[in-house]
């Protein structure tokens, strides 16, 4: 659905309502069978977990059906009912809004942290910020206790990695030899690698092959509409022992969040359109100063996982995933149900 379209619909509640209900009714039936059904699939079967699933909604916003997030957070609180509110599908950098959040009509968002919450309330002053901590935190794991510690034998000492991902019409660029020569450099302390690779990345057979070329196994956290996305991707973390990236994202945080040491690699990260159109979109995103803050804030970052330790975390990096993650604003069951009951 085009843009502009989609915008003008969610502005207004009457045909944001018929849109839910006939994508809801249509599809939502496939999109749960799809996501109880991938949930008992090996991680190595990148095919399958990646394979489409069809826009079949569980909440009225869009973004809310986004990796599972909102199906998590609900199930944890023993809600049932719509949110009602926009819930970031991320962390956003430079105190940059997502153009839906200003045209959704539901008047609260739903995010990270207090910090973030400043940020879109100095925006958007007509609507309500609610930090809920790392979204990471609300999820099961898609594996029995049992089945996790057999497999977690079978791998032994474990490097998670997690490469700059492409999204939906722009590739992610950088030196993929440079990045895999780091990771060679690392493995002696390893039994495995792990490669986690976005779901449009892992349909990519190039992209496949450039890892598993050098005896890395590739896994996934699923299709983005995978109601168990990050119910896998918080299973695939947990078996870790060590994880690293080659730029800050959500993921920094999560490995932050259940305890396991995380070495930024930086490099230069270069997101290509497939369209010349797309590529202007993609660069008027965000105003000059926003990337001036975003580039303050991820520098900090940057500097704080600069060094390679694969047993300690330190207070510096917990305190930083802390404030942008919202440690402090995890909701008891209880809590959540009584702001969104």
């Amino acid at each position: 659905m085009k843009d502009d379209l989609k915008r003008f619909i969610v502005r207004h509640a009457i045909l944001e309502k018929l849109m839910f209900f006939y994508y809801h009714t249509k599809n939502f039936k496939t999109t749960l069978k799809e996501s109880q059904e991938r949930k008992e699939l090996s991680l190595f079967n990148y095919p399958a977990l990646c394979a489409e699933i069809p826009y079949g909604p569980e909440e009225r916003v869009i973004d809310n059906n986004l990796y599972g997030y909102a199906h998590h957070l609900k199930k944890y609180a023993g809600i049932k009912k719509d949110l009602k509110g926009y819930l970031e599908h991320g962390l956003f950098w430079g105190g940059m809004i997502h153009k839906d959040e200003y045209n959704w009509h539901f008047n609260r968002i739903i995010t990270l942290c207090k910090f973030r919450c400043k940020s879109i309330e100095e925006q958007l002053p007509n609507k309500k910020a609610i930090a809920v901590g790392p979204y990471i935190h609300y999820a099961d794991h898609v594996f029995s206790p049992e089945k996790l510690s057999a497999l977690k034998k079978t791998l032994g000492r474990v490097l998670l990695v997690y490469p700059s991902h492409s999204v939906k019409n722009l590739e992610a660029q950088f030196n993929f030899e440079q990045f895999i020569k780091k990771i060679n450099a690392l493995k002696k302390d390893f039994d495995t690698v792990l490669i986690s690779l976005y779901f449009i990345d892992a349909q990519n057979p190039e992209m496949v092959k450039l890892y598993e070329n050098h005896g890395f196994k590739v896994v996934t956290s699923g299709h983005k509409f995978d109601l168990n996305f990050v119910a896998r991707q918080k299973t695939i973390i947990t078996l870790a022992d060590m994880t690293m990236s080659n730029e800050v994202g959500t993921h920094v945080g999560y490995c932050n969040y259940l305890n396991k040491p995380h070495y930024i690699f930086k490099q230069s990260i270069k997101r290509v359109a497939t369209s010349a159109a797309e590529q202007k979109r993609f660069d008027t995103v965000a105003t000059k100063s926003n990337y001036q803050t975003e580039a303050e804030q991820k520098n900090a970052f940057f500097e704080a996982f600069s060094t390679y330790d694969d047993k300690n975390i330190t207070d510096k990096q917990r305190q930083l995933c802390a404030e942008y993650w919202g440690y402090d604003d995890v909701k008891s069951a209880e809590e959540l149900r009584e702001i969104f009951n």
